[in-house]
């Protein structure tokens, strides 16, 4: 300060100089803010977020064993969640199945079909395409020789009609009608045209996308006739049944298919599906709670490479090769299909005693927990749909194992692919339930960690923090407000704040995952463990 009192024009310069004030002043706030840490114990900070049940290990021994392997490989070779890579496998294995076995229904003795729908969260970045690549391959393959012949036929035609004119055009056209397009998976399509495809002709399609946010962020769940679709949707994934009623001038017209074949596979970012996994017409008309559903954590940051790992192909791994094999050959099978109305009618597989008794341990021990106090008492929709689900999936394994009926083997591991969906929609649903204002907050503080700003005053965070306090000064303060009173961050005047030294990063506290009654152990019921449940 010797330098201020021997240069007076010096110290009037920077008194008027609103920047250097600044500087002065945060120099003081961050001196006191150290003084004060050193001599003052900091209070505790508490959590911002409450507790939530961390994610349980997902059960990749339930898988089928050539579609556990196949999994495993594929997250292994991919470097992603092993979640995202079981329900690309489950997928492209429902979608295999769904022509050719019908799962067995309680009152219905032709059964029901065994298409499913599968939604899984995952970031942008976590390989959501290369898993589901790999899972359908062998789909993907014949999907494209099937549009490739197609093409040809139709361009055949075309190219001999090529100068006919009149009756000669028709006569032509007539003889020679156009092959029915043999597209059966669908990327980037809306419910309509779907629908419109069935009653054309179609028996049956994959919606399947790495895009889920399109499917569930669309414009057909989000325009007036959202409640249609949600209810067209329903019934496809019940009975197969496709109806549509159009005004006389609609090109598309109306009309109605039974007995098709329906499955959709979403692979989607939490941040584009979290207003429609919140919506309560989705949840409460039950289309969300036909979904079996998966939100494992990400990898990114921990998928370093060596090269060993490099130079290990994934088409030439034992594993993939025995599960693409396997895929062929179920193609090679016929469909269930009838040439002249296109009705998928397929055979049931029914389930065998032991099978019948540990669905009705599971449907009971489900059943019991959805009192409003009970475990799934939130969750009643999704619990109340989980036996149609298990019996569902037990004849994918089925079909997929080439049983003729379902054994309690498969129907354990279905019921443990179920229970864990369960877990993850109670925990997504626990989580999206937070205060929105605590999460903006606990942004803010992660944001303050991640930058190292130790100390700060108020106008200077509106100036450069992160966007969510730039906007304004109540929003700001807002959020400032609820570090404070969470003692995360110190202050004295509400301008200057100080990190606490004993903050933490702003994640959910968490706590284990609590061991469902009905464990892999329980399905065994006094006989022989699976061996896909080890003890």
């Amino acid at each position: 300060m010797s330098i201020l009192k021997n240069n007076p024009d010096l110290a009037d310069v920077i008194r008027s100089d609103e920047h250097a004030q600044a500087l002065i002043a945060e120099s003081e706030a961050w001196r006191i803010a150290e003084e004060a840490r050193y001599s003052t114990p900091a209070p505790e900070p508490r959590p911002l977020l409450p507790e939530v049940e961390a994610a349980a290990p997902y059960p990749l021994e339930a898988l089928a064993p050539l579609m556990r392997d196949a999994a495993q490989a594929i997250a292994e070779h991919v470097q992603a969640p092993l979640a995202l890579a079981g329900q690309c496998v489950i997928g492209a294995g429902v979608y295999l199945a769904q022509t050719r076995v019908n799962a067995p229904h309680i009152h219905r003795q032709s059964g029901m079909p065994c298409s499913m729908f599968l939604l899984t969260l995952a970031d942008s970045g976590d390989r959501k395409s290369e898993c589901r690549r790999l899972a359908f391959k062998t789909a993907d393959e014949a999907e494209e020789k099937a549009r490739t012949e197609h093409r040809k036929a139709c361009d055949e035609i075309t190219s001999m009609a090529a100068g006919l004119k009149g009756k000669a055009l028709e006569q032509f056209n007539a003889e020679h009608p156009l092959p029915f397009d043999p597209r059966t998976q669908y990327s980037d399509a809306t419910y309509e045209r779907i629908a419109g495809d069935m009653i054309r002709g179609a028996s049956a399609a994959s919606w399947d996308t790495d895009e889920g946010g399109q499917v569930l962020g669309g414009a057909s769940l989000k325009a007036d006739t959202r409640a249609a679709t949600l209810g067209g949707l329903v019934k496809a994934f019940d009975t197969g049944a496709f109806e549509r009623t159009r005004s006389h001038g609609n090109a598309e017209g109306s009309g109605f298919a039974y007995n098709r074949r329906l499955s959709v596979h979403l692979l989607a970012q939490a941040v584009t599906v979290a207003a429609a996994l919140d919506d309560p017409l989705l949840r409460g008309q039950g289309f969300l709670p036909r979904f079996l559903f998966a939100s494992p954590a990400s990898l990114a940051g921990t998928r370093l490479l060596t090269a060993d790992q490099l130079s290990r192909k994934a088409y030439a791994d034992p594993r993939l090769q025995r599960y693409w094999a396997r895929c062929e050959e179920i193609s090679a099978t016929p469909q269930a299909i009838d040439p002249q109305t296109g009705e998928v009618a397929p055979l049931v597989l029914e389930l065998d005693a032991e099978a019948a008794a540990d669905w009705l341990e599971f449907y009971n021990e489900v059943e019991s927990e959805q009192s409003p106090l009970g475990k799934f008492g939130n969750l009643r929709p999704f619990a109340g749909r989980a036996g149609e689900l298990v019996r569902r999936l037990a004849a994918v394994f089925a079909c997929f194992e080439g049983q003729q009926q379902i054994d309690g083997e498969c129907l354990r591991r279905a019921a443990v692919l179920v229970r864990h969906s369960l877990a993850e929609w109670s925990r997504y649903t626990d989580n999206e339930m937070v205060n929105p204002t605590l999460k903006q907050a606990a942004v803010l503080l992660e944001w303050l960690q991640l930058k190292q700003w130790r100390t700060f005053d108020a106008r200077k965070l509106q100036r450069e923090g992160p966007s969510i306090v730039r906007k304004a000064a109540k929003q700001r303060d807002k959020l400032l407000a609820i570090l404070v009173d969470h003692h995360q961050l110190l202050t004295s005047d509400s301008k200057q704040f100080s990190l606490n030294p004993l903050s933490t990063p702003a994640t959910p506290a968490t706590k284990p995952t609590e061991q469902s009654t009905f464990s892999c152990d329980y399905f065994a019921t006094g006989r022989d463990i699976s061996p896909a449940c080890p003890p």
